[in-house]
C-alpha cells in the first residue's frame, strides 16, 4: 500500500463532500473544503464533522487559501461543481494532481447545464467521469470513467441528479476514497481524442430566471423537453398568462395534428385535472398542480393564452450567465442598435 496524501482539497460543492470528509477525518488525514461564498449555504446544509476544515473564499489568490501551502506538500485536488479558474500556477502546485468531476459525456458535452442540455438533446447517456484539469475546459485526460443510461422515467434535472448521485455512489466514491488512501494510484485512461472533431462540443451554463422563458413556436416535443429542462430542482419554465408570470413545471404531448400559428398557446380544453393547450404540431397537456403562480389568485380558463413577449425572448438568447465565486455575472451580447 502507498502512503495516503498528506493534504485533500475538495473544490465546490457536492452532496458527496459529506462522505469525503469523514472518510479523512476517519485516516486523520488533513484535508480543506475549499468554496465560494454563494455555495457557503449548501456547504453549512451538509452533516460535516465538527472539526471539518472549511475555507470559503473569492478566488485561489486569498491569503487564506495561500496558508494551506499546497505546493509544499504531497497534495490532490478535486473539484466537484468547482466555482474557481484554475490558472496553470494553481495545477503546478498540485504538481499535476488537481482532478475535475464532470457528469456528461465528453467530448460532446464540454462546459455546464449539462443536465438540462441533455433533456433539451434527448440524450438519455450518463457518465460518471474524473479527468485532469487543465487550462483547457473539460480537455485532460481522463483518469476515471463509468458509463449508463437514463431510464426514460427519470425525466427532470431532479431525476437525473439523484440517478447520478445514486451511480456515483456506488462506482466513484470507492474510487475516490481508494485515491485519498493511496491504495489507487491516479493513471490517465487511453486517449479518447481520436473521435471525429465535430462530435466536440461546448455548452455554457444556464440561469432559470434568464434562460427558462417559453417560445410556444416551438415543436410540440420540442416544448415538452425545454418545460422539463427548467423543472425541479429549478423553478419552472416560464410564460405568461392574462400579464402574470407563471412558471410551468411539467408537461407531455397530448397529441399531434395541425394548429394554425394564432392559435399557439391557447387553452383548448380544462377540467378538473389538466387543461389543454395549442402549439405547434398539436397539444401538450398540463395538469394543475404543474402550474406556479407566484402567489397570485389568477386562474386558467379556456379562451386564455399563454404568451411570451419578444422582447423576453430575444433577451434570453443575447444573454450568457456566469457563475462567478460570489456572484452570478450577466453578459448582454445584444447590439444596442442594429443600424451599426
Amino acid at each position: 500500500m502507498n502512503d495516503h496524501f498528506d493534504l485533500v482539497c475538495f473544490f465546490g460543492y457536492s452532496p458527496h463532500l459529506r462522505l469525503l470528509a469523514r472518510f479523512c477525518e476517519d485516516l486523520a488525514i488533513n484535508y480543506c473544503l475549499i468554496f465560494g461564498p454563494r455555495q457557503s449555504d449548501a456547504i453549512n446544509l451538509l452533516d460535516l464533522p465538527l472539526t471539518a476544515h472549511k475555507l470559503c473564499v473569492r478566488n485561489l489568490g486569498d491569503s487564506e487559501y495561500q496558508k494551506l501551502r499546497v505546493r509544499n506538500s504531497k497534495s490532490i485536488g478535486f473539484s466537484f461543481g468547482s466555482p474557481f479558474i484554475f490558472k496553470q500556477e494553481d495545477i503546478d502546485d498540485f504538481k499535476g494532481m488537481l482532478i475535475n468531476s464532470h457528469g456528461a459525456p465528453l467530448p460532446e458535452f464540454k462546459g455546464g447545464g449539462g443536465f438540462s442540455w441533455r433533456i433539451l438533446q434527448h440524450d438519455k447517456r450518463g457518465v460518471i467521469l474524473m479527468h485532469y484539469v487543465t487550462t483547457r475546459i473539460d480537455e485532460g485526460g481522463c483518469v476515471f470513467r463509468k458509463d449508463f443510461n437514463f431510464l426514460d422515467d427519470e425525466r427532470t434535472p431532479h431525476d437525473h441528479e439523484e440517478r447520478q448521485l445514486r451511480e456515483e455512489t456506488y462506482y466513484l466514491i470507492p474510487w475516490v476514497k481508494e485515491v485519498i488512501s493511496g491504495q489507487t494510484n491516479v493513471t490517465e485512461l487511453p486517449s479518447t481524442n481520436e473521435l471525429e472533431s465535430h462530435t466536440h462540443s461546448y455548452f455554457p451554463r444556464l440561469c432559470t430566471d434568464l434562460h427558462g422563458y417559453i417560445d410556444w413556436s416551438l415543436a410540440a416535443q420540442d416544448l415538452e423537453t425545454f418545460v422539463l429542462a427548467f423543472s425541479i430542482p429549478y423553478q419552472g419554465a416560464a410564460t405568461f398568462l392574462k400579464g402574470e408570470k407563471v412558471r410551468i413545471m411539467d408537461c407531455c404531448v397530448n397529441d399531434s395534428r395541425p394548429m394554425h400559428p394564432f392559435t399557439l398557446g391557447l387553452v383548448l380544453h380544462k377540467d378538473s385535472e389538466e387543461i389543454i393547450v395549442a402549439c405547434n404540431g398539436g397539444t401538450i397537456s398540463i395538469k394543475h398542480g404543474d402550474l406556479k403562480f407566484g402567489g397570485s389568485s389568477c386562474t386558467v380558463n379556456i379562451g386564455d393564452r399563454f404568451f411570451t413577449p419578444s422582447a423576453t425572448l430575444e433577451k434570453s438568447l443575447s444573454t450568457r450567465v456566469f457563475y462567478m465565486p460570489d456572484r452570478i455575472a450577466l453578459r448582454d451580447y445584444k447590439p444596442n442598435d442594429l443600424g451599426e
